[in-house]
């Protein structure tokens, strides 16, 4: 399919609509929820996962379908703190010698590393929200605890 990606019914319906089609009335309502931290994530994985679950959940974005996007966004960020310590520990260049015997200045491969895994890490980002251009286009209503206990406004 070539062209922009369709936009989640939800949005449409907060955003507005601006092309006037019409809604898709069958679209799927995953299940609000917090999935499980995948085991297999390293620690820097599992850290990232703790701390995105629990925002995605406060902004009311986070589902059940999007345990593996959600995986995917964790990976990229520990990535880039791999890339960040190998450039660290062995700079952005380094030094070799051709076979003429000139010295020649190339690029760490951890710097286009660190590049592609950035570029990953930010769409990963926007499809969540996580951005503040992103953020502007979206206009979720989390969860609020008041609202959940019909009881609340009369027994306190």
């Amino acid at each position: 399919m070539v062209g922009r990606r369709p936009k989640p019914t939800a949005l449409k319906l907060v955003t507005g609509n601006a092309g006037k089609r019409a809604l898709n009335k069958t679209e799927p309502k995953p299940r609000r929820e917090i999935p499980s931290c995948p085991a297999h994530l390293d620690d820097a994985g599992k850290v990232a996962w703790g701390r995105l679950s629990v925002l995605l959940d406060r902004m009311g974005v986070l589902t059940e379908a999007d345990s593996f996007a959600l995986e995917r966004l964790c990976d990229c960020y520990a990535d880039i703190l791999a890339c960040r310590i190998l450039i660290v520990r062995d700079g952005r260049t380094y030094e070799t010698v051709d076979q003429s015997g000139n010295t020649l200045i190339k690029n760490n491969p951890a710097v286009n590393q660190l590049r592609a895994a950035d570029s990953q890490f930010k769409s990963y980002l926007v499809e969540f929200g996580l951005t503040p251009a992103a953020r502007s286009k979206v206009h979720a209503i989390p969860d609020d605890d008041d609202k959940k206990d019909p009881l609340k406004e009369f027994f306190g």
